[in-house]
Order: structure tokens, then C-alpha cells, then sequence
């Protein structure tokens, strides 16, 4: 049975690393969306290109000593991600979206940027 990836850390320069919870989150890399343009005929159609940020939702635990302040204050920082398989990943510029709050020990943080790039 093949092995399945998932995340397994996450660093931000200014945190160090995240205490991510048992089920971390997603993360989607930065791409391009492709819109279907149709034609007037189906061969004349084709598709526009926009690009699409990078995006990483995380479940984090809230344990003693997280300052909530901190996290919500990451504004243009380098975001690493590393997954279970070895890939690394990095988020250039990335910032928190929406505050970051409390409850039940844990959290949602969701964390964005215009680039992400493969580096290991």
C-alpha cells in the first residue's frame, strides 16, 4: 500500500515552528486557473490563464506560551513547508488572513501568499 502525504511541519521565521494539531490542514501551492472561453464554434474556444495564490489552512494546538498576537501579526514572511514525503516547500511574502482566535486547544490559521516555490 503506497504511503500518504501529508504535512509534517511548518516554520515561520518569526514563530519558529508551528505545534500543528493531529489532522494539520491543507496546503495548495501557488498555480494557474485556466476559465473556459468558448467559441462560436466548439474548436474556437479556448481557455484565459489567471494565477492563484498559494494557500495553507492549518489546525494548530493552543499550548501554553502560543502568543495569539504574534500569529495573527505575520505580514510578508517566508513560510515553510515541509511534507511527509520529504517535498519542501516555501511561501514567499506569506500573511495571515483572518484572526487567529481561541478554542478547545486548538485553532484555524490560514495563511497566504502571491508565490510559493518547490525547494527540496
Amino acid at each position: 500500500m503506497a504511503q500518504l502525504n501529508n504535512i509534517r511541519t511548518v516554520s515561520v521565521p518569526s514563530l519558529g515552528k508551528l505545534p500543528l494539531s493531529e489532522n494539520p490542514g491543507t496546503f495548495t501551492p501557488s498555480g494557474q486557473k485556466r476559465q473556459h472561453m468558448a467559441g462560436r464554434l466548439p474548436e474556437d474556444g479556448g481557455f484565459k490563464t489567471t494565477s492563484a495564490p498559494a494557500q495553507l489552512e492549518l489546525n494548530i494546538n493552543l499550548q501554553a506560551g502560543i502568543d495569539m498576537d504574534a500569529l495573527n501579526a505575520v505580514d510578508g514572511e517566508d513560510v515553510t513547508i515541509r511534507l511527509t514525503d520529504g517535498q519542501v516547500y516555501m511561501m514567499s511574502q506569506a500573511f495571515v488572513t483572518d484572526p487567529v482566535g481561541f478554542g478547545d486547544g486548538e485553532s484555524r490559521i490560514v495563511i497566504m501568499s502571491n508565490t510559493s516555490e518547490r525547494i527540496a
